[in-house]
């Protein structure tokens, strides 16, 4: 059972990679979308596993300065208070300690997503010795695995994510397994890294170099559960669906990209094909709403053979829009709670 430090540690992890993520797996399940160093991608990829069935990465200081976060902070109340909690609890601040993230996760050896065998990488700057003195002061227990400081956080059950102050530029958090096998690539005795896979490689390699959020997977390994009508639809796709790549550039709006692979040029036409069908109906379903025509106008899809390619530009104003739309329906679905709430009272 995850308790508060679990869910603290956690909740970093997650509030930093929230664009990353977002720009990928919304991206492809919706049919939507750091500057890399090279085209093999950021040094942070050497402590992620060959075989990983998803791989996310973001440019902390690009998302944090960019005038989209801050325009997306109005959807995301309690983003300052987790990241309060979690600077609390760790000794990290997101928004000025930390530089890039990477966080990866691994299929079980049945081939299926294991979200226990993930970890986070942190790239930055930190304090080692007051990190050591929070944790520990707060009942947390310390041990070397070499030469990285080891922390966990005590707890009563189920098993504590696991913080490795490898030295005073990168931390890594995550299950026990996964952290000490990052830090054994890290060191360069352990399993081959994700940059020997020469398909995940040329995935990357379609990324866009501006990108200051990616992520790349195989949704077959991630074993991705569709739900609604559209994305049921096309969930019916993912087995012909080998990899997907997905970034996103931020500045005062988002221009996103992301693409898909099948297995034969059949899945790649079967795919064009529904993505086209998707934006239709879309175009059908916003008739009754001019203000958000603009978008579904700036998507464009391309592709051949056995890959197709959704691009997308999401202009600040249009950002505008949207949050004033997300906040109408929050506002109305906390309303129909509190009356179910006072009903039930009565």
């Amino acid at each position: 059972m995850s308790t508060a430090k679990t869910r603290y540690f956690l909740f970093g992890s997650a509030a930093i990679l929230t664009a990353g993520l977002a720009a990928g797996t919304v991206a492809y399940m919706g049919g939507m979308p750091r500057a890399l160093a090279s085209n093999t991608g950021p040094d942070e990829l050497s402590l992620v596993p060959a075989g990983a069935a998803v791989v996310a990465y973001a440019n902390v200081q690009g998302v944090m300065t960019s005038e989209f976060r801050q325009r997306l902070n109005t959807l995301m109340d309690n983003e300052g208070k987790g990241r309060q909690e979690f600077q609390e609890q760790t000794g990290i601040d997101v928004e000025r300690d930390i530089d890039a993230v990477i966080a990866a996760m691994s299929p079980a050896a049945d081939g299926t997503a294991n979200h226990g065998s993930g970890f986070v990488a942190l790239r930055g700057r930190f304090d080692i010795a007051k990190i050591e003195a929070l944790v520990t002061s707060k009942g947390g227990q310390l041990t070397d695995y070499k030469g990285a400081r080891l922390l966990v956080a005590h707890e009563e059950e189920g098993e504590s994510p696991r913080i490795a102050l490898v030295n005073a530029g990168l931390v890594i958090v995550g299950s026990e397994a996964a952290v000490k096998a990052a830090i054994d690539r890290n060191a360069g005795d352990g399993t081959a890294s994700i940059t020997s896979d020469g398909e995940f490689v040329r995935m990357l390699e379609s990324v866009d170099q501006n990108s200051t959020v990616w992520a790349i997977g195989r949704p077959k390994v991630l074993g991705v559960a569709a739900t609604g009508d559209g994305a049921q639809v096309l969930g019916q796709q993912l087995p012909e669906v080998r990899w997907f790549a997905a970034s996103g550039h931020l500045n005062g709006g988002l221009t996103a990209t992301v693409r898909a692979e099948g297995k034969d040029a059949e899945a790649g036409k079967n795919m064009r094909e529904v993505v086209q069908g998707v934006l239709a109906l879309a175009r059908l379903q916003l008739e009754a709403k001019p203000e958000l025509k603009p978008l579904l106008n700036s998507v464009t899809v391309e592709g051949t053979g056995s890959g197709v390619a959704v691009h997308m530009t999401l202009p600040a104003e249009m950002l505008d829009v949207i949050v004033k739309q997300a906040s109408a329906v929050h506002g109305d679905h906390m309303k129909q709670l509190h009356e179910m709430h006072r009903n039930a009272e009565n």
